[in-house]
């Protein structure tokens, strides 16, 4: 008796049962091939390169105390997507009173425009005499230096110092130094530098020769100096 009441049930809605039960079952394997196909481009996207390929850049320089090679700097720069990192570094042979071996490294990065980390590193003959590392913390910024956090009262950092190597400082009229922990003044020079001059006195004069920084003025309270582009070294 049952058997025959599904055959009638069948025979009376059979096509319309089965052009549903066919629907479901499109459905679920549209559904199940959208996923799949969607798996299958996320892994295909995993295996490509990224477009968006970190670029490099290095730019030597001579320093030179008069006519004399007392050492040399290079620069580097590396950016990847909206954050880059700038490179620093140096070294000096020269006799003031004795003999002095100055070998300096600076690194700052910076992401979306703004600084995130920035440290400086100096060692005279041998010896460590600065290693300052200033961080964004996320709503300030905060300078370590042997061993002790400083917060400083701002949060916004869009050029340093080592900025200055790498692009020309048009329609800037300040930018931070990170040793003397503030912001300092540029004034465009009559014979088309930028000096920066600080707290202490000093100063350097930059110059720039279609976008590339060509030479550097050090005007300091024991000796000059002057750094000069190198592009064959």
């Amino acid at each position: 008796m049952i058997p025959f009441m599904i055959y009638m049930y069948l025979r009376k809605h059979g096509k319309h049962a089965f052009a549903k039960a066919g629907t479901r079952v499109k459905v679920f394997i549209n559904a199940n091939l959208s996923f799949t196909m969607i798996g299958i481009i996320i892994i295909i996207l995993s295996l490509i390169p990224k477009l968006s390929k970190s670029q490099t850049r290095k730019i030597n320089y001579t320093i030179l105390q008069g006519d004399d090679n007392i050492g040399w700097l290079t620069l580097e720069s590396i950016t990847e997507g909206n954050k880059s990192t700038l490179h620093l570094i140096s070294e000096v042979k020269t006799r003031l009173i004795f003999m002095i071996n100055v070998l300096t490294k600076e690194t700052s990065t910076f992401e979306n425009d703004k600084l995130i980390y920035s440290n400086l590193f100096r060692k005279n003959n041998g010896t460590i005499k600065l290693n300052k590392e200033t961080k964004y913390t996320g709503e300030h910024y905060e300078v370590t230096e042997n061993g002790e956090k400083e917060s400083l009262g701002f949060s916004y950092i869009g050029n340093n110092l080592l900025s200055l190597y790498f692009k020309e400082p048009v329609g800037i009229d300040r930018l931070y130094c990170d040793n003397h922990e503030c912001f300092i003044r540029i004034a465009k020079m009559a014979d088309g530098g930028y000096k920066v001059k600080f707290p202490d006195g000093n100063s350097n004069c930059y110059y720039y020769h279609e976008g590339i920084c060509t030479k550097i003025k050090i005007e300091h309270t024991f000796y000059s100096a002057t750094i000069i582009y190198s592009p064959k070294k």
